[in-house]
């Protein structure tokens, strides 16, 4: 992903995903970012072991926590229909003060570091032990791969391999279902 990872050349390109010309990303590109990266992230480890752990009733009570996309989606979509905001940062700022901003900041802060926290967890759980040099050593590997993918190619770069991924995703089930679609004649 490094290597057709695009460079960033511009704040707004890094910031805001704007292409060379200025242009936004598209909204179609945009849901297939947020998507695929909801796929791949630790939930899909989440589910499968709560799955494991609790038969279907885990796998399913975990995946419905993934309606918050779509839900997240409308309420973000109503804002800006029915009180024509820009960004929740804007709307809250407007509606409700500096202080209903800053909280509201804070807790995205602390969302985005568990977030973060929680998927080198993940990775690290893959090479050992929690605590163990080699779980430390991964984790810490993975940090710093993450910071130096992010300083590269910033948001517009994330959304374009999100893309390619993507298409790697959708090519890898359509392969499984095939061989047990192969298995079950």
């Amino acid at each position: 992903m490094y290597i057709i990872l695009p460079k960033t050349r511009s704040i707004e390109s890094f910031f805001k995903a704007t292409d060379k010309n200025g242009n936004p990303v598209n909204q179609t590109l945009l849901v297939i970012s947020i998507f695929i990266s909801w796929i791949f992230a630790k939930s899909v480890t989440n589910a499968a072991n709560l799955g494991a752990e609790y038969g279907i009733v885990g796998g399913i009570a975990y995946a419905t926590y993934w309606l918050c996309i779509p839900i997240a989606g409308f309420a973000i979509y109503r804002l800006r229909i029915k009180f024509k905001a820009s960004g929740l940062i804007e709307f809250l700022n407007s509606n409700y003060g500096k202080t209903a901003t800053i909280s509201f900041s804070v807790t995205i802060l602390i969302i985005l570091f568990n977030e973060v926290w929680s998927n080198t967890t993940v990775v690290g759980g893959y090479y050992g032990e929690n605590g163990s040099f080699s779980f430390i050593l991964a984790a810490i590997i993975f940090t710093i791969t993450t910071l130096l993918y992010s300083l590269k190619g910033g948001l517009r770069g994330s959304i374009v391999t999100d893309i390619f991924q993507t298409l790697v995703f959708i090519t890898g089930l359509v392969w499984v279902l095939f061989l047990y679609y192969l298995n079950t004649i």
